[in-house]
């Protein structure tokens, strides 16, 4: 990836901050895209410390005029987008449909979705004009299957990968090729976070399935049972998966959307 520009968005941590390490290490110049500025600084710097190049992009995916002043930093920096990783989302106080506000229903939409859109918007213009560029969208499990108290984020993760499928037969004719990755569940931060992550979700599956004594932990647990290989996805795992389709590697590969789920049954 020597000499090719890099866009990551959610890049402040887990899978996006893992896949601007690995990017890096190929040789792009990779530019870090989230709204936590500190948490960038801290990638830009281990990228640095370890040779490479990146700058911090900080922006919220629901601001458009953020998000446009952001890759116009990346741009002014390392040049044209030629790699972007669609990464950044949102999970939050998920729950069954009769107990989701329209508010955070939209706040999961807005970051997830209309914020991969946002981005791809901005980059693709430079890629069709130059018949070259790689775009993976993160999309997750999620957006394969429905899973139940999760209405708001199953259906912003099934429109990505629309989005990607579309995107893909859009910019084919000119050279660029688009492709969605699907995780499953992540050894990230955010899954430790069940406070803050899963206390919503499961709250509503106990009330509405009475599933009394259910916890975060117990889920995550048997969540991760039902895989064939019986354990949590690495971050890196899934970021050698995204260079893959990225790189040139895959030259022949888009449209798809990836499963990297450990064997999800």
């Amino acid at each position: 990836m020597t000499g090719r520009t890099a866009l990551v968005t959610g890049a402040s941590s887990g899978i996006g901050a893992e896949t601007a390490r690995v990017i890096a290490g190929e040789g792009a110049a990779v530019a870090l895209l989230s709204r936590n500025e500190p948490a960038l600084e801290a990638v830009r710097k281990e990228i640095a410390d370890a040779g490479g190049r990146a700058c911090v992009a900080p922006a919220d995916l629901r601001d458009p005029d953020a998000v446009e002043s952001a890759v116009a930093r990346c741009v002014d920096r390392f040049g044209p987008v030629d790699l972007l990783v669609s990464n950044a989302g949102y999970g939050m106080r998920q729950a069954f449909l009769v107990d989701q506000t329209e508010e955070n229903w939209q706040h999961t939409l807005d970051v997830n979705l209309t914020g991969a859109f946002r981005v791809c918007r901005l980059v693709v213009p430079t890629m069709m004009e130059r018949a070259s560029g790689s775009i993976v969208i993160v999309s997750s499990v999620a957006g394969r299957r429905g899973i139940p108290a999760n209405t708001a984020y199953c259906a912003s993760k099934f429109g990505l990968r629309g989005l990607a499928e579309s995107l893909a037969l859009e910019l084919g004719p000119f050279g660029v090729r688009v492709n969605a990755v699907l995780p499953g569940l992540v050894d990230t931060p955010g899954l430790d976070e069940g406070e803050r992550y899963g206390r919503d979700f499961i709250a509503s599956l106990a009330e509405h399935h009475g599933l009394d004594g259910l916890t975060w932990e117990r889920y995550v647990r048997h969540a991760v049972r039902n895989t064939a290989l019986r354990r949590l996805l690495s971050a890196t795992e899934v970021a050698h998966l995204i260079a893959y389709l990225l790189s040139d590697f895959s030259s022949g590969i888009t449209g798809q959307s990836v499963g990297i789920d450990g064997g999800a049954i």
